[in-house]
């Protein structure tokens, strides 16, 4: 999704970087720093780092640090493991460039997939975001700071026409034009915080480093036939043609919210899904309307199959009458509710970043 997109970008992708020209002038402006960021691209043919999150990243939303070895080649080979915290730890994602292994310790298993072809891309986690930066930022030179030793120009990014109070800081080393460290804001508070540490470029990192053996024992699981899986844009009359239930909406939406796109997409490897997205229309901001997106998924009701929860903080509420599970995941753009019931037709799993009553009632006018 376009929000989950967005949160890759602020939060784990900004990583790379870029040695080019030395520029000591504290007179740039924030779109001149950004520009040789984005100029200096072309020349990074590879780099490894040490990334490291830290903040209300976990489920519950309590503080943690996330640490992760990271490396990159063009034309888009990846590979990322992570160091901590230990419930992640040895977990490893390598990616050739169209197709992608990632191994889990905890159970030795492998799963492989083929990378979309709309997904697949030859920048780096760092050109991703400076694009993003340059066409979605308003960009603010503050004062000059240090980070590792290394001197830095210091920026403060905010969307643009956002109402939300979102910004981000952004510590971009003098000489390398790479970032070092991002901060991201909310209402002046610093929810998570990114550093990027050790790292090195165009060391030509061998081919090696992105090819994945299976390790002894281990249990693969191919998910080649989650290629053609990207959802579908239709029409809510095309999307009923495409499932066995009766596809409900809601009546009740608040105010300024309306229904912006319906997609199917498969559930399992006999039914099909469908997903509703509704978005705040009293706003022309695309991220905005992105971040306060309600999205609907409903599939067939079976009552033998044990439909997954998402990680966070879980309690039971009531829609109709029916005990349901409403769960609370904390994130660097705030929370989001996820609501999950069935009505032994449909299974639903409702989701926003609305307050539990407006999320319930929502779910009861369906």
């Amino acid at each position: 999704m376009k929000i989950t997109h967005l949160l890759l970008i602020a939060i784990a992708t900004i990583s790379l970087l870029v040695s080019g020209c030395v520029s000591t002038d504290s007179t740039l402006t924030g779109e001149q720093i950004a520009e040789k960021m984005g100029n200096q691209q072309d020349s990074v043919h590879d780099l490894s780092c040490t990334i490291s999150i830290s903040g209300s990243t976990g489920a519950t939303g309590a503080d943690e640090t996330v640490v992760m070895e990271y490396a990159y080649k063009k034309p888009g080979m990846t590979r990322m493991e992570y160091m901590a915290p230990s419930e992640i730890a040895g977990q490893v994602m390598v990616s050739n460039g169209t197709y992608a292994w990632v191994y889990n310790p905890l159970d030795n298993s492998v799963k492989t997939m083929p990378i979309p072809e709309q997904e697949q891309t030859d920048k780096s986690m760092i050109a991703q975001f400076v694009d993003e930066l340059t066409t979605a930022y308003t960009l603010e030179q503050s004062e000059s700071d240090t980070v590792a030793g290394h001197g830095c120009y210091k920026l403060t990014a905010t969307p643009q026409g956002m109402s939300m109070p979102m910004s981000m800081e952004i510590w971009v080393d003098k000489e390398t034009w790479m970032p070092l460290k991002i901060e991201t804001h909310r209402d002046g508070e610093c929810l998570m915080e990114v550093e990027y540490q050790n790292l090195t470029i165009n060391t030509n990192i061998s081919d090696d480093t992105f090819k994945f053996e299976a390790p002894e024992g281990a249990t693969i699981e191919s998910m080649d036939s989650m290629a053609d899986a990207t959802p579908t844009l239709m029409t809510l009359e095309d999307a009923q043609e495409t499932v066995t239930f009766e596809i409900k909406e809601p009546a009740y939406l608040p105010q300024g919210y309306e229904m912006s796109e319906i997609m199917a997409a498969p559930a399992s490897m006999s039914e099909k899904s469908v997903a509703i997205v509704y978005t705040n229309n009293t706003t022309d901001d695309a991220m905005s309307q992105q971040l306060t997106a309600v999205q609907l998924a409903e599939s067939a009701y079976n009552e033998s199959v044990e439909q997954p929860a998402p990680p966070g903080e879980t309690e039971t509420v009531t829609v109709r009458g029916q005990s349901c599970n409403m769960t609370m995941i904390a994130g660097p753009f705030g929370e989001t509710r996820v609501l999950q019931w069935h009505d032994s037709e449909r299974y639903y799993i409702l989701a926003g970043s609305l307050d539990q009553v407006e999320l319930i009632k929502i779910a009861e006018s369906i």
